[in-house]
């Protein structure tokens, strides 16, 4: 094989690693006689960062936009002699490749045509089979260990081979990342986060696992995936984390469980001690006014709890500092 084969090879792989733990959109624009629209403009703009991907439609009246972050759209497509379409409310997840047609009428650009919001997107342009957890879903859904994680075992063809009422409670992911998806064995499911490999290769389980409020929404895939999900026996576990916007925003919170809260069990002498405190500061942020913008969620976990039940009444102290940071500069 020659140097300058190999060369493109290469780069051709680039564009396939890129979409992980991204998105794209694509469509074609025609007229009121269905007629193909070359040359049109076509702007993308992410609501939360107001970034804009440009781009314009080829002979045949399509266009394309490829590895986009994920989160709320707008699209304008504008002609010389039509009126501006403009689709809002739009919200791209992970791994989606959404179809957005546009018919222009024709009349002066000054006039616009605007469609404000519009239902969930039926992702026609591939064949995986797969379900998104989205944001909603992470932040409101009960979650006993606070490990986001958990939420693999709501969607089809996934079981846990930790038990079935495992929820990652005390537990850094290793437990969380012994699923089998679609029968397959637990060490030959991919995890992929904001696009890299994050799975130990040594053991095959979870690398690095976020804090819940750092993480924007994940996808199961469960079957027909492209090639760039190559390495797998049974499905992909696709995160992706929470970038910054355009606004300063955050939270501070703290979840906890007290053995003063909850009853004694029936059969027990006495309620062991238990304390667990969770707590977190989430920050989102612009580092400049549009162009880079960056989030982060540090947070510290606090376990005090009996170990030994039998033994004397001493307890065990286990303390865990565990932090997780999401550092994603995004360039317009």
């Amino acid at each position: 094989m020659s140097k300058l084969a190999l060369a493109a090879m290469l780069l051709a792989a680039f564009p396939a690693i890129a979409q992980q733990g991204r998105g794209s959109y694509f469509g074609t624009v025609t007229d009121t006689s269905g007629a193909a629209v070359p040359g049109a403009k076509v702007v993308l703009t992410n609501v939360g960062t107001n970034t804009a991907v440009t781009t314009d439609t080829n002979n045949d009246g399509l266009y394309t936009a490829t590895a986009l972050q994920i989160g709320a759209y707008s699209i304008q497509v504008e002609k010389s002699g039509f009126k501006r379409a403009v689709r809002t409310g739009l919200t791209l997840q992970v791994d989606q490749r959404a179809q957005i047609d546009f018919r222009l009428d024709v009349g002066g650009v000054a006039e616009t045509i605007e469609v404000v919001g519009e239902a969930p997107l039926v992702d026609t342009g591939s064949a995986t089979v797969g379900k998104v957890v989205e944001n909603r879903r992470v932040v409101d859904l009960p979650l006993n260990g606070r490990n986001a994680l958990a939420l693999t075992l709501l969607t089809p063809s996934v079981k846990s081979n930790a038990g079935p009422t495992n929820s990652g409670f005390a537990d850094r992911g290793i437990q969380l990342s012994s699923i089998s998806i679609n029968g397959g064995p637990n060490a030959m499911n991919a995890q992929s986060l904001d696009g890299g490999n994050n799975i130990q290769s040594y053991i095959g389980e979870v690398a690095i696992n976020p804090a819940v409020d750092a993480v924007e929404e994940f996808k199961v895939q469960t079957g027909v995936m492209s090639s760039e999900y190559g390495f797998t026996g049974g499905g992909v576990i696709n995160m992706v984390t929470k970038s910054g916007t355009s606004r300063l925003h955050g939270s501070l919170y703290e979840f906890l469980r007290n053995d003063k809260l909850d009853a004694r069990n029936t059969f027990a002498v006495a309620k062991p001690p238990f304390r667990y405190n969770n707590t977190a500061l989430p920050l989102a942020d612009p580092l400049s006014r549009t162009e880079r913008f960056s989030s982060g969620t540090g947070s510290s976990t606090i376990i005090v709890a009996l170990l030994h039940p039998s033994a004397p009444c001493r307890p065990s102290v286990n303390a865990a500092a565990i932090s997780a940071i999401s550092w994603e500069p995004m360039a317009s």
